[in-house]
């Protein structure tokens, strides 16, 4: 199966170059017109990355210019000195429209486009804050480095001095200055497309759980210091998985409070029937990662059309049954890129004790 980079987010980032060339009366839209055919050969115009990726850390934290496209990826709990917990998530994505950078001296040039996703969710049933922004790479509106990723004022950064990360995201009433100590040595490495595409990899990446967090957050004009957890996925390559046809894209991280994290990616049909493709990763303390079938996680309530919060986990092999829910019911932030994105919690039992959790559930072509 050929899967390549996200269309929804492709055409998301199309639609808000275009919007953007086209109001700035200053600076109109170029002549060749973007189209989804235009950008399809702008990714062909990418080579695969090689099958087996030589990991090299720091550099690998920071951007891949050759790659087509690329995502970093942060989502967490946080929880202030009164007690009170909040989930946060910040994602920059990034899209090249050509292989070369522009050869001529005007800073309006453009050859790669941002999005960026900024959700918090508030403590007890205020309402969930999200934003989203669009950015290229022009005027250093929006970039990304060696070391960093931004979209104006939101951006991820690696400090090789402390070998932590830095985020930076604020909305019209809030802000967030987070740091992000990784509390294991390094990374677990993904390899191609999990499950989904095992002979033609084209993208390589990590993931990066147990991740521990110290900062600040502002809430109309309220500060509180923060701490917490929180994990980190960087992918980068020309096939990436998304919501196609009839398939949905489900993915689900947790943080358990033994020390064990999972990750799973799954295309599931809309409605009922077939075999869902794809896989999950269990990665517990002192133990290599381990493959547990996508089939293992299935919704308790399918639904037609509606976003399904309520999952089971089960795997004999690795005794494993957990079920996972979003602490409460609410909509999906209002963004572009239609999808479901929030805190989870998860409970259950683990080689047969019990064990409890955290995690993020990403929901899109619903």
């Amino acid at each position: 199966m050929r899967i390549l980079i996200a269309i929804g987010i492709v055409a998301v980032l199309l639609l808000a170059g275009l919007y953007y060339w086209d109001t700035d009366p200053e600076h109109p839209a170029p002549e060749a017109t973007l189209s989804p055919d235009s950008l399809s050969a702008a990714a062909e115009a990418f080579s695969d990355p090689p099958a087996e990726w030589e990991y090299r850390f720091p550099a690998d934290h920071g951007n891949h210019p050759e790659q087509f496209g690329e995502y970093w990826w942060f989502a967490g709990r946080l929880r202030d000195d009164t007690g009170r917990m909040r989930g946060f998530q910040l994602a920059i994505y990034r899209l090249a429209l050509s292989r070369d950078t522009p050869d001529t001296a005007s800073r309006w040039d453009t050859r790669d486009l941002y999005r960026g996703q900024f959700l918090l969710e508030p403590y007890g049933s205020d309402p969930v804050h999200a934003e989203e922004r669009f950015g290229r790479d022009a005027l250093d509106l929006s970039g990304s480095d060696e070391q960093r990723a931004w979209i104006e004022d939101w951006s991820v950064v690696h400090d090789p001095d402390c070998r932590c990360f830095r985020l930076r995201a604020s909305t019209s009433d809030s802000r967030l200055h987070l740091t992000l100590h990784p509390s294991t040595p390094k990374p677990v490495h993904l390899r191609g497309i999990p499950g989904l595409d095992p002979l033609e990899p084209g993208s390589h990446g990590y993931w990066w759980p147990g991740l521990q967090v110290t900062g600040e957050f502002e809430h109309e004009g309220e500060l509180a210091s923060v701490t917490g957890d929180a994990v980190l996925e960087h992918v980068w390559g020309r096939r990436l998985p998304v919501a196609q046809g009839q398939l949905t894209l489900n993915r689900l991280w947790l943080s358990l409070d033994d020390g064990t994290a999972v990750r799973c990616m799954q295309l599931r049909r809309r409605g009922p029937g077939g075999v869902p493709l794809g896989d999950c990763l269990i990665h517990a303390p002192d133990a290599e990662p381990a493959r547990i079938a996508s089939a293992a996680l299935a919704p308790v309530e399918a639904g037609d059309g509606d976003y399904p919060l309520h999952w089971r986990l089960e795997a004999e092999e690795h005794r494993i049954a957990l079920g996972i829910r979003a602490p409460r019911e609410r909509a999906a932030p209002a963004f572009r890129l239609p999808l479901w994105s929030g805190l989870m919690q998860a409970d259950g039992s683990l080689k047969g004790e019990p064990v409890q959790g955290w995690g993020w559930l990403e929901l899109s072509g619903y």
